[in-house]
C-alpha cells in the first residue's frame, strides 16, 4: 500500500469555477502544494456512456488541493467553499499510479471520478483491506489506467461519500469498451476483465450509491 498524504477535494454540483478564480483564492496560501481542476467539456462528454447517477447528485466538477499539513485543511476548506461554492471532503490520498499532468495543459484523455459509499456494515479495516489492498491491482490490471488515486474521505459534507476514486484513461476509452478495459480487441478477455472488476468492486463499493462521471482535468498549480 502506498503512503497516504493529506488532500482536500471540493466537488461542484452546480457551477464550476474558472481556473483563474481558483488561483485568486489560493494565491496567499503557502500550504497548498498543488491544485487540479476538472470539469465537463466536449472531450469528457464523449465519455458519457460511463456516467452513473443513481443518487441524483452527480458532480459537474472537481478541485483537488494537495496540502502540506492536514491541520490546515479545515480553514482552507472553509475559505475555498465560502468563495467558490461546492462541497468539501477532507481526505487521505494514496497514489498507486501518478497521472502525468503538465502544468497548465489539460490531460489528453479523461478523468473518471467515482464518488462512492461503502457496502452497508463494512468496517474501516474491511474497507481498507478490500479497496486499498486487494482491489488496487485488480483495477489497474483490468482497465487501461494511466493514473489511479484513492481518496479516503475522513470528513465531508452532503452528499456523504466514503471514498473518491480518480482514474485517468486515454481518450479512445471514452466511447470504447475494448479500449477502456485494456484488452486490445479481444472481447472474451474484455468480458473477463469486466467480471473480475465488478466482483472485486462489489465487495466494498455500493453500486447503487456510487456516482460516476468523466471530466477533463488540468493542473493549474
Amino acid at each position: 500500500m502506498t503512503e497516504a498524504t493529506p488532500r482536500l477535494i471540493i466537488l461542484f454540483f452546480d457551477t464550476v469555477p474558472a481556473p483563474q478564480q481558483v488561483l485568486d483564492v489560493l494565491q496567499h496560501d503557502d500550504g497548498v502544494t498543488g491544485a487540479l481542476l476538472a470539469r465537463l467539456d466536449d472531450r469528457s462528454r464523449r465519455a458519457a456512456m460511463w456516467t452513473r447517477d443513481p443518487m441524483a447528485c452527480l458532480p459537474q466538477g472537481r478541485l483537488a488541493l494537495d496540502i502540506s499539513e492536514i491541520s490546515t485543511c479545515d480553514a482552507l476548506a472553509e475559505r475555498v467553499v465560502g468563495m467558490l461554492g461546492g462541497v468539501a471532503y477532507r481526505c487521505q490520498t494514496r497514489v498507486p499510479i501518478a497521472p502525468q499532468l503538465e502544468a497548465g495543459v489539460a490531460f489528453a484523455g479523461t478523468l473518471q471520478l467515482c464518488c462512492f459509499q461503502r457496502v452497508q456494515g463494512l468496517s474501516d479495516s474491511q474497507l481498507a483491506q478490500y479497496w486499498l489492498n486487494e482491489h488496487t491491482d485488480v483495477a489497474i490490471t483490468t482497465q487501461n489506467t494511466l493514473g489511479y488515486q484513492q481518496n479516503w474521505v475522513l470528513q465531508g459534507g452532503d452528499p456523504c461519500f466514503d471514498g473518491i476514486v480518480e482514474e485517468y484513461f486515454p481518450s479512445e476509452a471514452g466511447d470504447s469498451m475494448t479500449a477502456f478495459f485494456a484488452d486490445g480487441h479481444d472481447e472474451a478477455l474484455m468480458w473477463g476483465h469486466i467480471q473480475r472488476l465488478t466482483e472485486s468492486s462489489e465487495r466494498f463499493l455500493d453500486l447503487e450509491r456510487a456516482e460516476v462521471i468523466h471530466l477533463t482535468d488540468t493542473r493549474i498549480l
